[in-house]
């Protein structure tokens, strides 16, 4: 690990954003903004349509920059391999292929390209969000809710360096959005050990009860 210290904070920074610019045609979401985001849990926090999910878009690497850099300190060369990331974004639409994969196998498919895979973590997130009966299915038939706790569950267990969740509580039940507080805490100091740091960043509207964030980046509602 080559991670670096962000000067006035411990934690090691994971991604460095310098002067990045992005956006859509006709719409602006970022214009050179900087932040480091350090290992341990951090939030990018803002309204709707404040450029939450673009962002994570971003640092994945699937929305290219008009300008700046992001860096990836803890990666060889700075740059994000795909092992070292995980996003599914739940509002992009499944293709023809992952529609009809059962969720067992979509999940047995990540499990190849996560090196540091955890079935045990997994399994333990299975059972918080009571996935089990629906692993058989097929990923079309699960529901936006069920597909989000899905991803987060294989999210978490990937223990990829860099993990994205967009919004994990939008379209959960009350017991599965405790246990998203609860499985956040519950990984916090463990994603900051100095022998493998991670980052999980997530995108959401508030700072969400129960969890203490390493960061918090807000992003404001554009004029």
């Amino acid at each position: 690990m080559n991670s670096e210290l962000d000067e006035g904070c411990e934690s090691l920074c994971m991604v460095q954003a310098l002067q990045v610019s992005f956006g859509y045609p006709g719409r602006t979401v970022a214009h050179e903004a900087s932040h480091c985001w350090h290992a341990g849990l951090c939030l990018l926090q803002g309204d709707e349509g404040t450029g939450k999910t673009s962002w994570l878009k971003a640092l994945a690497g699937q929305l290219p920059l008009r300008m700046g850099l992001l860096h990836y300190p803890f990666a060889d060369n700075g740059r994000l391999a795909a092992s070292s990331c995980f996003w599914q974004d739940p509002r992009q639409p499944l293709n023809d292929v992952y529609s009809q994969m059962p969720a067992e196998s979509w999940v047995a498919l990540q499990r190849t390209l996560y090196p540091h895979w955890s079935q045990q973590q997994f399994e333990q997130h299975v059972q918080g969000f009571g996935l089990e009966p629906h692993l058989h299915k097929p990923l079309l038939a699960l529901s936006s809710g069920t597909q989000r706790k899905l991803w987060m569950a294989a999210g978490w267990a990937s223990a990829a360096e860099l993990v994205l969740i967009d919004e994990p509580l939008a379209a959960l039940d009350k017991p599965s959005e405790s246990y998203v507080q609860h499985a956040l805490a519950a990984m916090a100091a463990e994603l900051k050990n100095p022998a493998r740091p991670r980052s999980v960043i997530v995108a959401h509207w508030d700072a969400m009860q129960g969890v203490d964030w390493e960061d918090v980046m807000e992003l404001a509602t554009s004029p």
